[in-house]
């Protein structure tokens, strides 16, 4: 990385980027932290891909920056209600690209994901914490 900005200079950080990728996860902090103000910080042409969880970028503000040709385009993968409603204006919306929530399926996918209950199994059994364990606290 030549910089890192916090959360709090997300729309500083915007004004630099052609491509956004958001891959956060949901949770009450950053549920809608992507709405239209963040969204008319993007250099004019950007490009938006969403990969994280559906609820963080404001769809009805995404929807209008693309109609408005703001945008230069955008990928979701994630909705805020999934599926997404065969009537929703997203599917009519210019420069989308829409994927039903698989981005992170891999060729490896089940290789690793057998490697991870194989290495928890082994954890558990010796009574020591496991990988990947949900935080409430934190919403993931």
């Amino acid at each position: 990385f030549t910089r890192l900005y916090p959360y709090q200079a997300l729309r500083t950080m915007f004004r630099e980027c052609d491509f956004a990728v958001i891959t956060v996860p949901l949770t009450p902090q950053t549920r809608g932290m992507i709405g239209a103000s963040e969204l008319s910080a993007l250099k004019p042409g950007a490009f938006l891909v969403v990969i994280g969880r559906g609820g963080v970028v404001d769809e009805t503000a995404l929807l209008e920056a693309l109609q408005d040709k703001r945008l230069g385009g955008a990928a979701l993968d994630v909705f805020a209600e999934e599926p997404l409603a065969p009537t929703s204006p997203l599917w009519k919306a210019p420069n989308l690209i829409i994927s039903p929530h698989i981005a992170g399926l891999s060729a490896h996918y089940d290789e690793r994901a057998m490697a991870l209950f194989a290495a928890n199994l082994r954890r558990y059994i010796q009574g020591e914490k496991l990988f990947n364990l949900y935080e409430p606290e934190r919403g993931y």
